[in-house]
């Protein structure tokens, strides 16, 4: 399925980093404008620690790949 909006594009960003042992609490849009960036909250599989990342919108499959190469160690 192709993601028709930022919504979707989100659902499934989440979907995508679960696979990968990432639990997802937050999403929030930083700033305004045309430049989406996002603050993402998130605890790795097994762990209470809260991490917190800042990204672009359009970076969003760079943060994914970090993600993978992380669950592959």
């Amino acid at each position: 399925m192709e993601p028709i909006s930022v919504n979707d594009e989100l659902q499934e960003f989440r979907n995508q980093a679960r696979t990968y042992g990432k639990q997802i609490l937050k999403i929030e849009k930083v700033g305004n404008g045309n430049m989406s960036a996002l603050r993402l909250f998130y605890k790795d599989a097994g762990s209470e620690t809260v991490k917190e990342q800042f990204f672009w919108r359009h970076d969003m499959q760079k943060l994914l790949d970090v993600f993978a190469a992380e669950a592959q160690q």
